[in-house]
């Protein structure tokens, strides 16, 4: 997992050849302006779901985790609380993995929370499972899907 400031967004770049189409769409100065719903970046190997979301409280929530894609995280208006635990670390499968929805679901107890907010981004690599809404506000949020090479 990554959390960092959009700005510092050439700093990961490297780390998968899908990176700069994901910071490019990112980084646009109208992106308060897009509605809810799922805008293809560059075919099936990026696309962005925007999403508005009412959080679900901590006690609501379960971590997921991805194989076929990266998640990078963004909040456009709120803030969102999202937990996190390494996903060799989680235990208790709720629902299996589904290879056509690309998640599965953990009801294990989660390490540690972190608030995303303003001009902050978080990315989740496979390996990493978190349960984001986990806060009580309303939030609009981007969650960029980046195919894993």
């Amino acid at each position: 997992m990554i959390i960092d400031a959009l700005d510092n967004f050439r700093n990961y770049i490297k780390l998968n050849k899908h990176f700069e189409s994901a910071f490019k769409f990112l980084r646009q100065k109208n992106l308060k302006k897009y509605c809810t719903g799922h805008y293809d970046i560059k075919n099936n190997d990026v696309y962005a779901l925007i999403l508005k979301a009412s959080g679900k409280e901590k006690k609501n929530v379960l971590l997921e985790a991805h194989r076929k894609y990266i998640d990078i995280q963004m909040c456009i208006a709120g803030e969102d609380l999202i937990g996190y635990k390494l996903l060799a670390e989680c235990k208790r499968n709720k629902k299996a993995y589904d290879p056509k929805k690309d998640y599965s679901l953990m009801n294990d107890e989660i390490n540690s929370w972190f608030k995303l907010k303003g001009n902050a981004f978080a990315i989740f690599f496979p390996e990493d499972a978190h349960a984001p809404l986990a806060g009580k506000d309303a939030l609009k949020k981007v969650v960029i899907k980046v195919r894993v090479e």
